[in-house]
């Protein structure tokens, strides 16, 4: 998987936010909580006072956050786009993948929540048509970074995804894995984002429950990341 390093970028807060720092310019913050962080200090970090988060059904529906006034969380949405200075993006995740979209020329953001179903359905792509179609924006100019999330490594699946992902499924002896990673960035790749310009935290959840909330190693009672990203005001 041909993606940017992140070890240079990721930086960790005294609060427990983690920042993709420098990535992608000084007018946008992404960043998320690990388990010592509320979502409070991750919009306090930036000074807004202002989120939209995403109802987040394990679809494929992208909303376009147009003013700092609406309804949230967005009703049917697992992914947002805005352009609205001051105006965070929110998700929420423990193993799927929280998926950061930048265009820093023309302002503009967008944050997914990416589980199988998402992935299945083409949620990635869906948010950088939504992107194009909003602002413009060319799929080749578009940065991505790719939060803490379930690796290959832990994310033990059954026969059925060999169908839908195809070379991402893994099988040694009794044990099938799922890259679901790697099925993000080929199909961003596919529909024309650079793999230079994609970053991955290479957060392992399952792997390390001492820092990140897992649903697989924990349950469903387990907490939740909050990710977000913001054009600065």
């Amino acid at each position: 998987m041909d993606v940017a390093e992140s070890s240079a970028r990721l930086r960790e807060a005294r609060s427990g936010a983690w920042w993709f720092a420098r990535w992608p310019s000084p007018s946008i913050a992404a960043g998320f909580t690990d388990r010592s962080c509320e979502p409070s200090q991750l919009l306090a970090a930036v000074r807004t006072p202002v989120a939209a988060s995403a109802e987040q059904v394990h679809g494929s529906s992208v909303a376009v956050v147009g003013s700092r006034r609406g309804r949230s969380p967005i009703p049917g949405a697992d992914a947002l786009v805005t352009n609205v200075p001051g105006v965070a993006l929110l998700v929420r995740t423990a193993d799927c993948l929280p998926v950061f979209f930048a265009d820093p020329a023309r302002r503009a953001v967008g944050l997914a929540h990416a589980g199988w179903r998402g992935l299945a359905a083409g949620l990635p792509a869906r948010v950088v048509a939504a992107m194009r179609r909003a602002y413009r924006t060319p799929p080749g100019e578009l940065a991505v970074a790719i939060g803490p999330a379930i690796r290959a490594c832990c994310y033990e699946v059954g026969p059925e995804f060999e169908a839908r992902f195809g070379p991402f499924v893994q099988t040694r002896g009794s044990r099938r894995t799922c890259d679901l990673i790697g099925a993000a960035v080929e199909q961003l790749r596919r529909c024309g984002v650079r793999p230079e310009r994609i970053v991955d935290s290479r957060a392992c959840t399952a792997c390390d429950t001492q820092r990140w909330f897992s649903l697989r190693r924990e349950g469903p009672s387990t907490g939740r990341l909050t990710s977000m990203i913001v054009v600065r005001p």
